[in-house]
């Protein structure tokens, strides 16, 4: 199966966003023809492990399992709604990036590759970024939005109390995701 491990979304999170697409592609209609991340799809991925066999998921899981069910659950407050990445003028995508102020959701995806690395997957070689993907674009495209959107939208702080395992099935419509696994972080 294609695989990622991530953080899903809290329903209310996840409608906030879908909420925040809707309104950038009204005030954007340069965008609205894109690739934009249907709200059940809306994740933030810790890492994409592509192609690996249902042997590997269980044993990836087990393991994980311990490493991270040692981590205590925590809060990310939203800190940028929607950011073209790499930059306003040429973007390839929109995303909503989140703060990450004491680094634990980057000691989670260290654990996270970490325990990959006995799986005889590398590291990931972009520094990571705590963020969920709104859209992709075709073609590097310009950015800009009226400031008005972000006083009207909301981008809701995202509780991180477990790590999923997700499969992604492509297909023409796009992507589907699927809930593999979820393995829970301590709650405290």
């Amino acid at each position: 199966m294609r695989a990622f491990l991530g953080i899903d979304l809290d329903p209310e999170v996840r409608g906030d966003l879908a909420s925040l697409s809707e309104a950038v592609r009204h005030a954007a209609p340069g965008w609205s023809g894109e690739k934009w991340v249907p709200p059940d799809n809306l994740h933030l991925t810790l890492r994409f492990l592509g192609q690996i066999d249902r042997n590997m998921a269980e044993d990836l899981v087990a393991r994980l399992s311990v490493e991270v069910r040692a981590g205590e659950s925590f809060v990310l407050p939203c800190l940028v709604p929607a950011e073209p990445v790499p930059g306003p003028r040429r973007a390839r995508m929109l995303w909503t990036r989140y703060e990450d102020p004491e680094g634990r959701c980057a000691a989670l995806a260290a654990t996270v590759d970490d325990v990959l690395a006995e799986f005889g997957i590398g590291p990931e070689e972009r520094p990571f970024v705590p963020h969920v993907t709104l859209v992709r674009a075709r073609r590097l495209r310009p950015f800009t939005c009226p400031a008005e959107v972000w006083a009207t939208t909301t981008c809701s702080s995202m509780s991180v109390r477990c790590v999923t395992l997700f499969s992604s099935v492509l297909s023409r419509s796009g992507p589907h995701y699927d809930r593999i696994a979820h393995i829970p972080l301590e709650v405290r």
